[in-house]
Order: C-alpha cells, then sequence, then structure tokens
C-alpha cells in the first residue's frame, strides 16, 4: 500500500505501525515508552502524529492504504509538550527532569506545570532493586516486563483513574511481594526510577584500605557487554581490556568466574550421573540463575527436590577463594574481599543468604553490575576501550571453553553435556559443539545418546516459560532428565545489570561474541582446565567428595509465605 509521510509517499507492507513506516521512510518520531522488545501500548503519548487529521500515538496504531500523516506540526509539538509536562508530574527537581529529555532527545518544556507528590517516594527494602516514585514518569514498561515476560506480578498498576500509579502488589514494600531481583523491570526503566542497589562507593571505601586483600571476579557474559557502556558496538569482546582496567581501579587480583563456572560443571556433571546411575530422582534442574532459584522458592517449592544443589558459579568461586586461595596465599580469609561482577541484580540477594556463609565467612562480600562496573571504572576517568589487554591473575584466573558460555542460553548445558559424556565413557563427545541446544527460542528441547543411555533435556529462558516447563513437568514427570532454566532473556547476557539498551538484537550480538570465545580457547572442557585439577589434586579431592559437599552445595527452601 501507499502512505504519505510529512508530504513523502512511501509503499509499506500492511499490518506495520506508522511508527515503523516512519523509520522506513527514514523519519524520526521521538519515542518513550515504546521499546523493541515489548509490546507497544502507546502510554506515554510521546510519540503522537496526525493522521487523517486525527492525532494518535503512532506506536500501536498501524497505517492504511492512503493515509496521510503529518508528524510535526505545530499543534503535535504542543501537544507532545503537554504530554512531557504530564509525564514528569512526579519528578521533584524540574532540572533533572529537563536534563533527562534532552538525554533522551525528547521535546524540552517551558516549566513542569502539573505536580503530583507520589505518595511513597523511595523503597530500598530489597537488597537488590530501589524503586525512586519521584522519577516514575508511568511509562509501564517495568509492568510488561514483570508480568508478561516474567509471570511474577511484583510491580503492577495500582489505584485507579488519575491516581494511577506504577506500584507493589497490594502496597507492600517491595521485599514483601513476589519480586524474584531478576532486574528486567531497572534494565528496561527509561529515567531510573527502578535501579540496582549500588555499593560503589563502599568499594572505593575498601580500596584505600590496606588492610583488606581485594579481588575481582569477572563473570562470563561481562566481558561481551561492558564494552557498549565505553561506545564499543554491541558484542565487542573486552577480556584483556576489562582486566587492565579493573587493576588500574585497584583490586589487587582480577579473578575470572570461568574458573567458578568449570567447578560447577565438574560437580553438577557428576551430580546428574549420580541421579541416573542410583535412580534418584529426575530431572535435575540447574541452580546457576538465582532469579530462577528465587522463582521456584516462591511459586514452586514443592518442585525444590528436582533443584541441582550445586551454588552458582560465582558462589563457589567465592567458597573456594576464602579457603583454598587464602591457605596458598597465607591471608585471614577475613581480610580478603571479593567483589563479583555480575550481569544479574538478583545475585546481590545470593550474596546475602545465609545459606552462603561457611564457619562464619561470606562466599562472596559484595556485587555490583555490569553497570555499577562501568561507572566505577569511570568515576577513575579511564577509558576501557583504550586500555591495553592484560591477563587475569592466577591460580583462579584460567576458564574452558565450556566455562565462557555459561553467559547464554543453552551455554550450562552444552559445557555439562562435554562434561559428563567423558565423565561417563571415558571419551570426548565427537563433536565439541552441541548445536542442537543453541539457539534463542524460548524453550529447546532435544535429545542425546550417552553409551546405552539417552537423555532427554530441555533449555529454557525467561521465568514465564520456565512456568511452562514446570506445569509439563507436573503432569509428566519422565519427560526429562536435564533442564537449564535461566531467568532473563539469553540467559546472562540479557541480565537485568547489563547496559542499556538491550534488545533482542544486542542479546544475539552477545551471544556470537561468547560462542567466538569458547572457539578460540584451546582447552573447551571444564574436566581438562588444569587450575581445576589442580585444585582436586590438592584440596577437594573429587567431584562430589565431603570438602565439595560442604564448600560448593547448598540447600534452597520454601519461601512462599515468607519474604527474601
Amino acid at each position: 500500500m501507499q502512505i504519505t509521510i510529512d508530504g513523502k509517499k512511501i509503499n509499506v507492507k500492511n499490518g506495520i505501525t506508522i511508527l515503523e513506516a516512519a523509520e522506513k521512510a527514514g523519519i524520526k518520531i521521538p519515542t518513550l515508552c515504546y521499546h523493541p522488545d515489548l509490546k507497544p501500548e502507546g502510554r506515554c503519548g510521546i510519540c503522537i502524529v496526525e493522521a487523517n487529521g486525527k492525532i494518535m500515538t503512532s506506536c500501536n496504531n498501524k497505517v492504511s492504504n492512503g493515509m496521510i500523516i503529518q508528524t510535526n506540526t505545530e499543534n503535535i509539538k504542543k501537544q507532545r509538550k503537554i504530554n512531557a509536562q504530564l509525564i514528569g508530574c512526579n519528578f521533584e527537581k524540574e532540572e533533572e527532569f529537563r536534563k533527562w529529555l534532552a538525554l533522551e532527545e525528547l521535546p524540552d518544556i517551558d516549566e513542569l506545570k502539573f505536580k503530583s507528590k507520589p505518595s511513597e517516594l523511595i523503597d530500598e527494602s530489597c537488597h537488590d532493586i530501589v524503586m525512586d516514585f519521584t522519577k516514575c514518569i508511568m511509562c509501564g514498561r517495568c509492568v510488561q516486563k514483570c508480568r508478561d515476560l516474567q509471570t511474577v506480578n511484583a510491580i503492577c498498576y495500582s489505584k485507579r483513574a488519575n491516581g494511577t500509579i506504577v506500584g507493589k502488589s497490594l502496597g507492600k514494600k517491595l521485599i514483601e511481594t513476589t519480586c524474584v531481583g531478576c532486574g528486567q523491570c531497572s534494565l528496561v526503566c527509561p529515567t531510573g526510577a527502578i535501579k540496582e542497589k549500588e555499593y560503589i562507593e563502599d568499594i572505593k571505601k575498601l580500596l584505600k584500605d590496606k588492610k583488606y586483600h581485594i579481588i575481582a571476579q569477572t563473570a562470563p557474559s561481562i566481558r561481551v557487554a561492558i564494552g557498549e557502556e565505553f561506545g564499543m558496538p554491541a558484542g565487542s569482546l573486552v577480556t584483556g581490556k576489562m582486566v587492565s582496567a579493573l587493576r588500574k581501579v585497584g583490586f589487587d587480583k582480577i579473578f575470572d568466574t570461568n574458573f567458578g563456572a568449570d567447578l560447577t560443571i565438574m560437580e553438577e556433571a557428576s551430580e546428574l550421573i549420580d541421579r541416573i546411575k542410583n535412580k534418584k530422582l529426575l530431572p535435575q534442574i540447574t541452580s546457576c540463575c538465582p532469579g530462577w532459584v528465587n522463582f521456584i522458592e516462591t511459586f514452586y517449592p514443592e518442585m525444590l527436590p528436582h533443584l541441582s544443589s550445586c551454588k552458582s558459579p560465582h558462589q563457589m568461586f567465592g567458597a573456594i577463594l576464602k579457603t583454598y586461595y587464602a591457605k596458598k596465599v597465607g591471608i585471614n580469609p577475613k581480610n580478603i574481599i571479593l567483589v563479583s561482577i555480575m550481569p544479574c541484580t538478583a545475585k546481590k540477594y545470593e550474596s546475602c543468604r545465609e545459606e552462603m556463609i561457611i564457619d562464619g565467612v561470606k562466599d562472596v562480600d559484595y556485587v555490583i553490575t555490569t553497570r555499577e562496573a562501568a561507572k566505577l571504572i569511570k568515576s577513575f576517568n579511564i577509558d576501557l576501550s583504550k586500555e591495553e589487554d592484560s591477563e587475569f591473575d592466577n591460580p583462579m584466573g584460567k576458564g574452558s571453553g565450556g566455562g565462557a558460555i555459561f553467559g547464554t542460553s543453552g551455554g550450562v548445558m552444552e559445557s555439562a553435556i562435554r562434561t559428563a559424556y567423558y565423565f561417563l565413557t571415558g571419551y570426548d563427545y565427537p563433536k565439541i559443539e552441541f548445536r542442537s541446544i543453541r539457539g534463542d527460542k524460548g524453550i529447546r528441547e532435544t535429545s542425546i545418546k550417552i553409551g546405552d543411555t539417552k537423555l532427554n533435556l530441555a533449555i529454557v529462558h525467561t521465568l514465564s516459560n520456565a512456568r511452562k516447563v514446570i506445569e509439563t513437568i507436573k503432569k509428566n514427570p519422565n519427560k526429562y532428565h536435564f533442564i537449564e532454566i535461566m531467568a532473563c532473556p539469553g540467559g546472562c547476557i540479557g541480565g537485568g545489570g547489563q547496559p542499556k539498551p538491550t534488545t533482542r538484537d544486542i542479546i544475539k550480538k552477545r551471544s556470537e561474541a561468547i560462542y567466538k570465545e569458547d572457539k578460540n580457547l584451546k582447552i573447551r572442557q571444564a574436566h581438562k582446565n588444569p587450575q581445576i585439577m589442580e585444585l582436586y589434586k590438592t584440596f577437594l579431592d573429587k567431584p562430589l567428595s565431603e570438602k565439595s559437599r560442604k564448600y560448593l552445595h547448598t540447600n534452597y527452601h520454601d519461601r512462599s509465605k515468607c519474604s527474601r
């Protein structure tokens, strides 16, 4: 069909929106609540246009044949300003709101004419997420993520008519709701009204205190995302630059969480084999993702026996750091501070769980997100993009390709199968890459034969898909043997603490970078990591040993009737 936008005739496909048609014509319409991964709801009114003489939102109205559209008339500009003023009614400081409008390339305002003081200002009740209602513009992105993508419904619309606000279920504190801390709400919040609880200033103070030996560990998905915070293209692999920048910040050692991921695979693959050989409960479900762990504890506690008893990689790393490493270098573990740099907000709460304290020592002291890590680096006037490459420190700085792919959906499963196959047969699988496991479909199923055993596998990402799979298992307990579940889209590369924006296209580029790193590494299986072999030889003895169970495994609990 043919339409006319700002006097320009263009041919477009039936069914696309006015906004999509304008983009095709190279005409920019300002947007705010619109996000390419969410269903457009037209809530903010910034993307309004005149179509056939009527004012309408462009993000959720479709073109029709012969439609004549004006995107920037004086009337439209005036109406957009009014809508911008309405959006800013919760902002306490007009100057701050103006700066934000300029940053987002939105229409400026003459003054904030409409003022509405929120009933609650700031909710800091959780370990991971902070909600600042003085910055909420009611765009509704957070509600869509929490309700539609994660089916958690901790954030929702409250009250009615002109008094409608974005709030929390039943007006509770966030910590009292079903929030699982995944942070997907913070990832799409355009104003910072929802964000992670920051610990940057605490860490900067500690870095000046010579009493402490301060160590940073970085998750597999950080190195393919943090470059975006410094203007680099999505999917830039910046491992060496990241290590150099963190060393300049002042950390005493920079270690690799891929080491912890390899350790997780040694234990998790052994646990799977133990369940199969000894006819214990199946399917086994991965426990690496704390957002998923919070979800099953809250919504499906009766399914907890299916959950692997393994701690997540960064927690395993911390437990070994405060024991094996502390003894090796002769430092009191209480004088070691471990900072985990993670793509995830839920790991902030995970590190505070009582189960993650052994003999009075916390596995992990602080968790900061990719965004916080970039902020920390920038506060020292360091441009990561201009850093030279350098290597992780030893003896916990080496990871296999199997550890590297933990950062993307399907990576834990693929790495576990690489090692489980070897443990069961004594041979490597003929093809090291399990292509049938990869992809971006929300629920992926495949089967693999190891010896005489056929394993049915499922890989799942987002909690709405996790809910579907759990309901399937309840009806058909024998359908799967092993399931990987990640709370965020694409796994950790789409985590709630990753750089903004994070969209499907960007997640795809980060995933490609992770598989590229795996391919470039000489060692691609966890059981071949020499530092892991040394750890078992000199400290842990073997997977699932008494010492391994003490430091690397844990229990999870029914939290359906209590807050996190």
